[in-house]
């Protein structure tokens, strides 16, 4: 059965650091998928020397499957781009996609969709983490989990709605 990892401040901070150290190719711009990927995104790109770090928001209105669900397979809802690139120029760009975890891949999906319309030279996929049930594999990650997850930016109320939502899954 499928528990919360919480994560601290520190903890954020030595995940960002081992995934900036697995990142040997050059970047111009960060992509941050936002909320979750805000944070990440700009500690990676100060490691990495990278001055443009862009956001853009990705909404799913919910999982179809998860937490003890589905035999540990992940489905999610359509993605779709609610705050946009707004225009900006990515023709002949290096860019990475950043999020802090990776599980249906929907939302990742888009977002490298939209870049790479954008005319972007290069589009990758770096994460803190990915879900080891996911159906795809970002190109720079630090480690594989199958627990729900809980980073230091979220808010309490996110924490309580897994924790009830973990407790319905145990009561099935």
């Amino acid at each position: 059965m499928a528990e919360i990892d919480i994560y601290t401040w520190a903890d954020i901070d030595a995940l960002c650091a081992r995934l900036a150290a697995s990142i040997h190719e050059p970047f111009d711009v960060v992509v941050c998928v936002l909320r979750g990927g805000a944070v990440p995104g700009v500690i990676l790109a100060n490691a990495l020397g990278i001055d443009l770090v862009l956001g853009i928001k990705v909404e799913q209105r919910g999982q179809l499957t998860g937490a003890g669900q589905g035999g540990g397979a992940y489905r999610a809802e359509k993605a779709a781009v609610v705050v946009p690139l707004n225009g900006v120029d990515l023709r002949g760009r290096r860019v990475l996609v950043v999020d802090d975890v990776l599980d249906s891949g929907e939302s990742v999906r888009l977002v490298v969709d939209t870049i790479v319309e954008a005319g972007a030279a290069v589009a990758k996929v770096a994460t803190l983490q990915v879900k080891a049930y996911s159906p795809m594999r970002p190109d720079y990650y630090v480690e594989e989990r199958t627990n729900w997850l809980f980073y230091p930016w979220m808010s309490g109320r996110e924490l309580q709605e897994m924790e009830a939502r973990l407790e319905t899954a145990r009561s099935r």
